[in-house]
C-alpha cells in the first residue's frame, strides 16, 4: 500500500458509517417513493409516464436515489479493506451469508411488495459473492502477486453465480469487488479503476473520492457497534417494508 497522508481523515467506521447514512436515503426512495406510490399509481393509471418528471414526488426520488448512488462503492471498498484484514474467512463469509437469508424476505417486501421476489436478491448475496470471489484470487495468486488463472476462474464462477441468481448488482458487483481487490496496493490506482468502473452511474465515482481521504485506520468501532452494522440492512428494509405495504 502506498504511503497514507496525514491529512486523510476518514476511518472505517466513518466510511461505514456514511455508506449507511446513503443506503438509508437511497432505499426511502426505492422502497417508499417509487414501490410505495410511483409504480402502483403507473398501474392503476393515476400517474401518467409522459408527466412522471415534473411530479415533485418523483424529482424527489432522483435526488435521493442519486445520493444513494455512493453507498455501495463504499461498501466495496471496505469490503476488500474486511477481507485483507479478517483472521477468519470463512467465518466471514458464512457471516455474509447469513444476513443475506436474514435480509432476503425484508428486502423484497420493501422493494416489490411480496415475500418472494426470486428475479432479484438482496446486495448481501453479492457481497458474499464477491469475498469467495476474492479468496480464490488470494489463494491461486502467482508468486509475484498476481491473478492465476485459477484464481480469474473462481472469479468468473463468483460472477456467473450472481448473473444466475439475479443478486443485486449482479455480476458487475462481484467484478468491481474483485478490481478493488487486485489493485489494493495502490490507493490511487484503486480509487480510478474504481471510479471508471462505476462511471455508468452517474454519482456512484463520487464515493471514491471518500474512498481517497481513508486513512487506513478501523476507527473506534465496538462490538455492538459492529453488531449493529451488519443488523442495519435487514432492520431498515424492515422498518421501509412495514411503511411501504402497510401505511402507503
Amino acid at each position: 500500500m502506498t504511503a497514507l497522508s496525514t491529512r486523510r481523515s476518514f476511518s472505517g467506521t466513518a466510511l461505514k458509517t456514511i455508506a449507511c447514512i446513503t443506503m438509508l436515503v437511497d432505499h426511502i426512495g426505492a422502497s417508499c417513493i417509487e414501490a410505495g406510490i410511483l409504480t402502483p399509481g403507473l398501474d392503476i393509471g393515476t400517474l401518467s409516464r409522459d408527466t412522471l418528471s415534473a411530479y415533485p414526488l418523483y424529482q424527489l426520488d432522483r435526488v435521493l436515489r442519486f445520493t444513494g448512488r455512493l453507498a455501495f462503492p463504499i461498501f466495496c471498498f471496505l469490503l476488500v479493506e474486511g477481507f485483507v484484514h479478517t483472521r477468519d474467512v470463512k467465518k466471514y463469509v458464512r457471516r455474509l451469508f447469513l444476513f443475506a437469508l436474514i435480509s432476503e424476505v425484508p428486502f423484497d417486501l420493501a422493494f416489490f411488495r411480496t415475500p418472494f421476489a426470486l428475479y432479484h436478491q438482496n446486495v448481501y448475496w453479492t457481497l458474499a459473492l464477491g469475498v469467495l470471489a476474492m479468496a480464490g484470487l488470494k489463494h491461486f495468486e502467482k508468486p509475484d502477486g498476481s491473478a492465476s488463472w485459477k484464481g480469474l476462474l473462481c472469479v468468473a464462477g463468483c460472477t456467473l453465480a450472481a448473473l444466475l441468481a439475479c443478486t443485486d448488482y449482479d455480476g458487475i458487483g462481484v467484478l468491481i469487488i474483485c478490481a478493488l481487490y487486485l489493485t489494493r496496493g495502490d490507493r490511487k490506482r484503486q480509487c480510478i479503476v474504481g471510479a471508471v468502473l462505476f462511471a455508468w452511474e452517474l454519482t456512484a465515482p463520487l464515493a471514491f473520492v471518500l474512498v481517497w481521504f481513508y486513512n487506513g485506520q478501523r476507527g473506534a468501532c465496538s462490538p455492538l457497534h459492529k453488531k449493529a452494522f451488519y443488523w442495519f440492512y435487514p432492520v431498515h428494509l424492515s422498518v421501509l417494508a412495514v411503511v411501504t405495504n402497510l401505511l402507503l
